[in-house]
């Protein structure tokens, strides 16, 4: 019997040696977890401290380069003129003096003087606009416990009969964010009767609708460069001040939004790619750029540098315990690995249910990053329209020196000469960083007075382009910008206009025109010896462009792009890659760094060290993974 139980018992010893083996190695590769997470942990710490420092000074920056404006001067300059909204230019002046007492620079400023200023202001424009708002109420909530108590009555008066109507005002996007978002923090955060309840409910309403409508279907006023800084300074107003809790989540939903949008296209401290309303030229320095330099922006001399008429916009950010995810820090950094593509669809302006009604391309690599934008009508109109605010090409590129990049503009010039806005029959396909464009015009074009040209517009800095073959061809900064242009008449134009001097334009003339831009990288291709063989192994075809509007182009980086332009319609039929262009369901996001599935309510941003982060929209509010 014993010898019949010595095999049991060897493999029971066996087994048990087995198990202690794998029970030690799990034991130690979980303790490795648990130390590499502890060690990530600490790394995380220590950066965000040093983050947080870093953005404390461009906070002084910013607050000193705005306390510094003379206030007696613009008070005067108001007055003289009848500007309708001061409070837009005297506010952040007012507000960056106060900020600075128990600063150095605080002992500059007479705080009496100030004080005056704001209530003969309040007393002169007593009217609550959108543009007042996003900083008057910051004002209020920093410094009530020092103001003035005829100040301090005159905010008391905002929630009562008859003001406290107009905190339901509306307007466009922005404005509402303002004057909505600004109006429920005071509500809620005062401690003050309203005298109208619904008020604050209606308001509560409609940024919940907002978030809604950003987590399903997009935004109308999506990533616009002039009017973004204004929204967040509003939903900052909430963030801060409001007590309920749930408002703040609801708050930091949407700036979490906001900061996604803007990390995501970003381009070394301009607004890359496509734009309603706005068409960032700048340098860290639009409205959009100010609030992403105060977020993720790295030294000082840039606030320096700022016009003040942005620098404004950075003012609430910097006085904001608002911190974006820490997972959008290297994304709007650009310090992930590059290149990547992004795909985007946007509903038609102030709708909240008709999603997919314009349609976004961008690309970005190391040295430059293009965006185009589809609009599905051919429309005429001038006034009452947000179309001739629309970017509808643009192409970033970057400055090594980080001081100026160089923007590029490709379109019709129905609503000016930069190239900007969407002209009735513009029509783009791209593919990387090669696009067609095409405008030919029909008859309803022509009777609308729709100039039959189109314009390349770009930096004079760069001087004329270098011609190969049918291409023209400009070296901007680590690019090539190649071109190939359609039209009756071709000819270079210098500058662009008067209004903007600093800038060239090759233009396109005729009843038809097109273009083909294709951009490489000098990295990738070489010198201009290397970039001409590079062109010839590209193809052409336009054997049925002037019979069909079919234009046919194998790119430099090997890409077959077929556009076929629609006679009386706003959109060209494309086929990139043997595969047609289908508009139908395009995700709100898609990127291999954030994306937003149509109608899903579900916003996810993938950091490559970080890993996933999650904002969610659900009935009892948002939520975060």
């Amino acid at each position: 019997m014993k010898s019949q139980q010595r095999p049991y018992i060897i493999l029971t010893i066996i087994t048990t040696l087995t198990l202690n083996l794998i029970i030690s190695g799990c034991q130690k590769k979980h303790q490795t977890k648990l130390a590499e997470k502890t060690q990530i942990k600490t790394v995380l710490q220590q950066n965000m401290g040093e983050e947080e420092n870093k953005f404390q000074e461009r906070s002084l920056a910013i607050r000193q380069k705005l306390a510094a404006i003379d206030l007696e001067e613009l008070d005067t300059w108001w007055r003289k003129k009848n500007i309708g909204d001061p409070h837009k230019y005297l506010l952040p002046v007012i507000l960056a003096r106060l900020s600075l007492e128990g600063e150095p620079a605080g002992q500059l400023y007479n705080q009496e003087k100030t004080w005056k200023i704001l209530l003969q202001l309040d007393k002169d424009k007593p009217s609550l606009y959108h543009f007042r708002s996003y900083l008057d109420v910051r004002i209020f909530f920093l410094f009530r416990d020092k103001m003035p108590s005829e100040i301090l009555t005159s905010y008391k008066n905002q929630l009562e009969l008859p003001k406290v109507r107009q905190w339901i005002k509306t307007g466009t996007e922005n404005h509402m964010f303002m004057q909505r978002a600004s109006g429920l923090g005071l509500m809620d955060g005062s401690g003050w009767p309203v005298g109208v309840p619904g008020v604050q409910a209606t308001d509560e309403a409609w940024l919940r609708s907002e978030l809604n409508k950003f987590l399903t279907i997009g935004q109308g006023e999506f990533h616009s460069s002039s009017y973004y800084g204004y929204s967040i300074g509003g939903l900052l107003n909430l963030y801060d001040f409001a007590r309920d809790p749930e408002l703040k989540k609801l708050a930091k939903a949407l700036l979490d939004w906001y900061a996604t949008n803007m990390a995501l296209r970003l381009s070394w401290g301009t607004a890359g790619g496509a734009e309603s309303r706005g068409f960032d030229r700048n340098t860290w320095n639009s409205g959009l750029s100010a609030v992403a330099w105060m977020w993720w922006g790295d030294g000082t001399e840039v606030a320096e540098k700022m016009r003040n008429g942005r620098a404004r916009l950075a003012l609430a950010p910097a006085l904001s315990t608002y911190r974006p995810p820490e997972h959008l820090r290297a994304l709007a950094r650009k310090q992930v690995p590059l290149p990547f593509k992004l795909r985007a669809s946007h509903p038609i302006y102030y709708s909240y249910s008709q999603g997919n009604g314009l349609w976004e391309n961008f690309y970005i690599t190391q040295d430059y990053s293009l965006g185009t934008l589809l609009e599905p009508t051919r429309s005429y109109q001038v006034e009452g329209t947000i179309r001739e605010q629309y970017a509808t090409y643009k192409l970033v590129v970057r400055d090594p020196n980080s001081k100026n990049n160089a923007v590029v503009s490709l379109a019709g010039t129905y609503h000016g000469a930069q190239a900007t806005g969407r002209s009735p029959g513009d029509q783009y396909v791209q593919e990387k960083g090669a696009v067609i464009f095409q405008l030919i015009l029909n008859d309803r074009d022509l009777q609308a007075g729709v100039p039959g040209r189109s314009h390349l517009v770009l930096p004079k800095r760069y001087g004329e382009p270098t011609k190969y073959k049918d291409w023209y061809i400009w070296r901007i900064e680590n690019i090539w910008l190649c071109a190939r242009p359609w039209g009756d008449e071709v000819n270079l134009q210098i500058p662009v206009s008067e209004k903007y001097k600093d800038y060239q334009a090759m233009v396109a003339k005729g009843r038809k025109t097109a273009w083909v831009t294709d951009v490489a990288r000098v990295a990738d291709v070489g010198d201009f010896e290397s970039l001409k063989q590079a062109l010839d192994k590209t193809k052409v075809d336009d054997s049925k462009w002037n019979s069909q509007g079919r234009l046919n182009y194998l790119s430099l980086t090997g890409d077959r792009i077929v556009m076929t332009y629609e006679q009386d319609g706003a959109i060209g039929d494309a086929v990139i890659n043997g595969e047609t262009r289908i508009l139908e369901n395009w995700p709100v996001l898609e990127s291999p760094y954030a994306k937003q599935e149509l109608y899903s309510g579900l916003l996810e941003v993938d950091d490559p060290n970080l890993g996933k982060w999650q904002l969610r929209g659900k009935l009892t509010g948002p939520e975060w993974e």
